[in-house]
């Protein structure tokens, strides 16, 4: 996608989002005293609460209530933090009316919970992945427009300093016009890790399986830097792991304009690197969590280059250039206080419920190619991937 190309998308996406929640101006005067938002979280006993507590005790947070259905670790959790505790969240809804609602119970409770959640007046920040499939995310989006809340997905990693600089440099058309991207990662997992909780890695629990869960972030990943594939190829087997759905994920990818993608992610390997490659005409960068951002300059955009240089086994030099980091640290209170900036002050949300029906699409499509055996255009058929994960779900087309 060309900086012109970049730009125009950001700026129709940030008007559309300011039109869509803050154009009639009368949905952001809620809140408790002293300008706090009443907070409440659905899905309390979940592992992953401890990354939200740092984001559920700012200063702009009132923590009013906890809901799950594990009473003994909710009412835990609810007693050390001084609030209400509920098993039923329609009762927490109605009684505690608040302004903000956090999901964070597995994948196919999200869309269901968030629904009523926007229907009862809160906006909502659900958990990745935003839902199990894709029409479940159409009618989050569609119910949040339709209440005039806000719907956002907690994709932290947009925060990581590397990820904010190499955006900007991409935004700013620095590799010029990008021509290939390469993503692989391993998130290692025992066995024991799926025999911690019987949802993991099941069709009915997950939907999925590396896709659905360890994935998300890294697919966010490419649709945030470089958009959303319109076109793959992909294989989800099970290489090693004992579950229902896939431990690997390994696919051909092409975006508009041609840009020529290859994402490999897996459970069931090991390899301490992570790596996000993208290839431009005038330079390259590479995105890891141990080398944080790496960027390489052409001296020459290979474009003019190669019409232009009389050695016929010549390339341009390359020079690595010094980047300034953006700030930020990747975690989840920074997700919490950007969407109380987007409540309270009207900045567009960095991930909004759109963001996560483009991770999500691409989840879903990568494992619709594999067990229909074909090439995959998106958008995905709604309907014919609904039929898919039912099969799958009844033991229907299984490996």
């Amino acid at each position: 996608m060309t900086f012109i190309a970049k730009l125009y998308y950001t700026v129709v996406v940030n008007v559309f989002f300011f039109a869509r929640f803050f154009g009639k101006g009368s949905i952001y005067t809620m809140g408790s005293d002293k300008g706090k938002l009443r907070h409440a979280v659905i899905g309390a006993a979940a592992g992953i609460f401890s990354s939200h507590l740092p984001g559920l005790q700012l200063p702009e947070v009132d923590l009013v209530a906890l809901m799950d259905i594990n009473v003994a670790l909710g009412q835990q959790r609810a007693q050390e933090l001084g609030c209400a505790f509920y098993n039923d969240h329609h009762q927490m809804l109605q009684q505690e009316q608040p302004d903000v609602v956090t999901v964070m119970t597995p994948h196919p409770l999200h869309a269901r919970l968030a629904i009523d959640s926007l229907r009862a007046g809160s906006h909502v920040l659900v958990e990745k992945p935003i839902a199990v499939q894709v029409g479940e995310a159409d009618e989050m989006i569609h119910v949040a427009t339709e209440q005039q809340r806000l719907l956002g997905v907690v994709f932290q990693q947009r925060f990581r300093p590397e990820v904010k600089t190499a955006r900007r440099l991409l935004l700013e058309g620095r590799l010029g016009a990008l021509q290939r991207v390469e993503f692989t990662v391993a998130w290692t997992r025992p066995a024991s890790y799926f025999q911690q909780a019987t949802w993991r890695g099941t069709w009915k629990g997950e939907g999925g399986g590396v896709l659905m869960n360890q994935a998300a972030h890294n697919l966010d990943l490419l649709c945030y830097l470089i958009g959303a594939p319109e076109r793959l190829v992909a294989w989800t087997p099970r290489l090693l792991h004992n579950i229902e759905a896939e431990d690997t994920a390994h696919a051909l990818l092409e975006f508009p304009g041609g840009v020529l993608g290859y994402l490999h992610i897996s459970t069931a390997e090991v390899d301490k690197v992570e790596r996000l490659k993208i290839v431009g005409t005038a330079g390259s960068m590479e995105i890891s969590r141990q080398q944080a951002l790496t960027v390489r300059l052409l001296d020459t955009d290979i474009r003019d280059f190669v019409k232009t240089s009389p050695n016929p086994y010549s390339s341009p030099g390359e020079q690595q250039v010094e980047v300034e980091l953006e700030a930020g640290q990747g975690k989840h209170v920074e997700v919490y206080q950007a969407f109380h900036r987007a409540i309270s002050q009207g900045e567009p949300f960095i991930s909004p419920g759109e963001a996560g029906l483009a991770a999500l699409e691409l989840a879903n499509g990568l494992i619709y190619s594999h067990y229909t055996h074909s090439q995959v255009e998106l958008p995905l058929n709604r309907q014919k991937y609904a039929d898919l994960l039912a099969g799958l779900r009844d033991g229907k087309g299984q490996q």
